[in-house]
């Protein structure tokens, strides 16, 4: 097989046993591979309603086609499973090193059920894994363990995906932390894991991976090297996603103490150019890309001195900082290197802590509540603090590492305004009454939650960038602008999150599919790289079908879990005007005129959003009708 390794490894941690399964590939062409093939796992083998945190709840470790190869998008990985926070399907990509290092080990797909008796970690090398003991590790940091088990194998050039003590102590938001500091971060895997007694998961390998057509996948990989020197969006590579805080702030679209508006006053103090200029050591980049968008940085004295570490990214720097009213980028950046080494994921920890600020603001919380420390507003000391004790679910970190949602319940009816999160999953760092109306339908509408990524970033239409999908359908030119709430904006939606599902099948980083013919990947290079790598007669067509497959899963997936329209709804606050600031009054006012458009073009039901069995049908995913 090409491309692929052909094999999936299974391993129980209840029974230890381990087994390795060979691949159909006709099946795998169906879905591609990484998040289409682990849908299908997942929903084939994990019944409805079984407890995230469970023995019998399953995690697929998923690869694709591009990972680990020279496709300069080729080095993510995605974990695959049902949130502990949510109760919805998850996917959570992380870069790095890990998912090539896991393909040349000789697998594309790792499924992970059971319990194990006692912590472990689980080794994967050369066609071979190992459940090896790790009662030792637990209670150590990512970094901590990461190190350990390098000297214990005496091997540094391992992966190493490992959970902190926010997973071992059931935070719902916990991340996986791979190579030290790229997170498989939304949703609750730490805790997943966790509840397992899996510290890590650690990865190499010899192996490659086979080319069907090697002259041929050279050339069309210069190509694409070429397009990129096109790239769009070049503040990504040359700022990293950090500088995009300053345009967004500027553009009244930066979320700004718990969403309430969309400016923040201090923005210069916590923007990408500070960061850059003043903290960062090096660029870094995932396996094979030359993008580099990653950044390490430090502090080197005073109370908030932390150690070379990746990030911050964008994310983390507004969920830290202008989400809490802080403007300290020491802090901030001290706070992402504790959400680092505790395996946290930044989105969520900082928009609780914002979520609290205002529930103290509010009187919901007082100092008895939160161990003495007064939530104000801009009070860098108490985030990072709270970074601390969320991770150890001490005091008031305990209710904290619940996310917003189930915060709110049990504070009562007048947090509920406050409590900013889409199916559980809370808000990341982009507005959508400013940036996009697109984004607005992908908070209500994606399967795990309010998400910006996964599957696509969907202002790239209103920023008049086609991402290669003229051809296939999508309404061009953009009409209306950033505030259209029109029928259309639905119907493009479906186009922007087929085109975003690609890369989600393929194993390949969204970032490199932004642009044009000529300065992105677009579905059409794609498939001429699938074509040269597999030998497959790929078109651009078919991987589109593949993508609308893979998503048409994931919405069943929840619909057996009795997720429906009536759950893709937005924060209530998203349809109250923006109070001051470049983008005062803006708003979100029609979001089910734009779902009836959406829930129509994918094929669905209106009235409940769900596919129909017809659409199911003519997808060829039978075995979800019903």
């Amino acid at each position: 097989m090409y491309g692929y390794t052909g094999n999936l490894l299974r391993v129980n941690l209840t029974s230890g046993e381990i087994k390795v399964e060979k691949l159909d590939e006709k099946e795998l062409r169906k879905y591609m591979g990484c998040t289409g093939y682990a849908a299908k796992l997942l929903y084939q083998e994990m019944p409805a309603g079984v407890d995230p945190l469970a023995p019998e709840a399953k995690v697929v470790f998923a690869t694709g086609a591009v990972t680990g190869t020279l496709c300069p998008s080729g080095g993510s990985y995605e974990v695959c499973y049902k949130s502990p926070l949510t109760g919805t399907w998850n996917e959570a990509r992380s870069g790095g090193a890990f998912g090539p290092k896991l393909k040349y080990a000789g697998f594309d797909f790792l499924v992970v059920e059971g319990k194990a008796e006692e912590p472990v970690y689980l080794l994967i090398k050369d066609g071979r894994a190992e459940i090896k003991p790790a009662k030792h590790l637990w209670g150590l940091n990512v970094e901590e363990t990461t190190d350990a088990i390098i000297n214990e194998l005496d091997d540094p050039e391992v992966s190493v995906a490992a959970i902190g003590q926010a997973g071992e102590n059931g935070v719902l938001y916990a991340a996986l932390i791979n190579d030290r500091g790229r997170a498989a971060g939304r949703g609750g895997i730490g805790a997943v894991l966790g509840s397992k007694n899996l510290k890590a998961v650690v990865a190499n390998g010899s192996g490659g991976i086979k080319v069907a057509r090697p002259k041929e996948f050279a050339e069309v990989i210069d190509k694409a090297e070429q397009w990129l020197k096109n790239y769009p969006f070049a503040a990504i590579p040359e700022m990293g996603t950090v500088g995009l805080l300053s345009g967004n702030n500027a553009m009244g679209m930066l979320p700004t103490r718990n969403f309430q508006t969309g400016f923040f006053e201090n923005a210069d103090k916590v923007a990408g150019e500070v960061v850059n200029r003043k903290y960062q050591i090096k660029r870094r980049a995932c396996y094979g890309c030359s993008f580099g968008c990653g950044r390490y940085t430090a502090v080197s004295g005073g109370k908030f001195a932390t150690p070379p570490m990746e990030g911050p990214e964008y994310e983390t720097a507004d969920m830290l900082g202008p989400i809490c009213g802080v403007d300290d980028i020491e802090a901030i950046i001290r706070g992402n290197f504790l959400c680092n080494v505790y395996g946290l994921d930044t989105i969520s920890t900082g928009i609780s802590i914002g979520f609290a600020m205002e529930c103290y603001e509010r009187g919901l919380l007082t100092d008895r509540d939160t161990d003495g420390i007064p939530l104000r507003w801009g009070d860098a000391e108490a985030v990072v603090k709270l970074v601390e004790k969320i991770a150890h679910r001490e005091g008031i970190g305990d209710l904290l590492a619940l996310g917003v949602k189930r915060m709110a319940e049990k504070l009562g009816p007048r947090a509920e305004d406050a409590a900013i999160h889409v199916k559980g999953l809370e808000l990341p760092a982009h507005e959508p009454r400013v940036e996009s109306k697109a984004l607005a339908v992908q908070y209500a509408v994606s399967p795990r939650g309010a998400c910006h990524m996964h599957p696509n970033w969907p202002s790239t239409w209103d920023f008049q960038v086609d991402c290669g999908m003229k051809d296939l359908g999508i309404p061009w030119p953009p009409t209306g602008g950033m505030q259209d709430e029109s029928p259309v904006k639905g119907v493009a939606y479906r186009y922007v999150a087929l085109q975003g599902e690609i890369s989600e099948i393929l194993g390949a980083c969204i970032f490199h599919s932004w642009g044009s013919e000529g300065s992105c990947l677009t579905p059409q290079l794609y498939a001429e790289i699938m074509k040269a790598l597999t030998g497959w007669d790929v078109t651009a067509e078919e991987l589109v079908t593949a993508a609308e497959r893979s998503w048409n899963l994931k919405r069943c997936f929840n619909a057996r879990e009795g997720f429906d329209r009536k759950d893709d709804r937005l924060p209530k606050r998203i349809s109250e005007p923006i109070p001051d600031g470049p983008s005062a009054g803006a708003r979100v006012e029609n979001l089910d005129r734009m779902l009836d458009a959406y829930y129509e073009a994918m094929g669905w039901d209106r009235s409940t959003g769900l596919p129909t069995a017809g659409k199911l049908k003519e997808l060829g995913l039978e075995f979800a009708v019903g």
